[in-house]
């Protein structure tokens, strides 16, 4: 099972979707379940609170619900815990910790054999990630496009709980050394390539929004990426 990616303060679970299929979720998270009408949205919604019941308890926090706001659609945790949650194909996971602890925390998880067009990096990317994706060469692009994606993500949701200004893929910038997806001629290897251990990187950021800069004080910071199947994990917290 992928490690922890945060400090013992902050409590984090990863799940496979089916492994939650029989639990039950609160009654006021089975409220809002029971109006999704798609299997898989069900599906991801039941694993997320699933993991998020977990990582309350494991903060001694128990039988409280996660629900969602409506208008944001962020996850709504008890009062003085500040967390979050992902899911992405075969998996959800969700981490917390205490506000007097914590700030902000964000992950994300994403597919890496999901297509996606690799011309929405122009709406992902400023210009000194695209260049740095055209460096990585063509062939990976896909991919190192989807970790910068998710790295981005998880920024967002870390600061929103804290800051409540929105974020957009252009106020934040995202900077790794070359090695995760990269030509052989860099002598790095795919992560297809490398053994089936978890491998963890850090990234760092820069953030590129004025306001959320004066809101918090923080203008950069890092973050984590893991490998696990064909799945990516970012985090981060401040």
């Amino acid at each position: 099972m992928l490690p922890n990616p945060f400090p013992d303060h902050i409590s984090f679970c990863l799940l496979p979707i089916h492994s939650t299929s029989n639990q039950k979720l609160h009654p006021a998270e089975e409220n809002y379940f029971s109006q999704l009408s798609s299997v898989s949205r069900k599906e991801h919604y039941r694993s997320g609170r699933i993991c998020a019941g977990e990582v309350l308890s494991k903060l001694g926090t128990r039988g409280q619900p996660v629900l969602r706001d409506p208008q944001t659609r962020e996850p709504l945790w008890p009062e003085g815990i500040s967390g979050a949650i992902t899911h992405s194909g075969n998996w959800a996971a969700a981490a917390a910790g205490k506000t007097s602890d914590v700030s902000g925390i964000g992950i994300d998880l994403e597919d890496l054999e999901r297509q996606v067009d690799s011309r929405i990096s122009r709406h992902v990317c400023i210009p000194e990630e695209q260049k740095w994706l055209q460096e990585c060469g063509e062939d990976f692009l896909e991919q190192n496009l989807k970790i910068i994606f998710s790295a981005k993500e998880s920024i967002f949701k870390a600061f929103f709980p804290y800051t409540r200004t929105y974020l957009h893929f252009h106020d934040a910038r995202i900077l790794m050394e070359q090695t995760f997806f990269q030509n052989s001629k860099n002598n790095s290897l795919s992560v297809k390539e490398k053994n089936s251990k978890p491998a963890k990187f850090e990234f760092e950021y820069l953030m590129l929004n004025e306001k959320v800069i004066r809101q918090t004080g923080i203008s950069e910071g890092k973050g984590r990426v893991q490998f696990f199947e064909n799945y990516v994990l970012t985090s981060l917290f401040f």
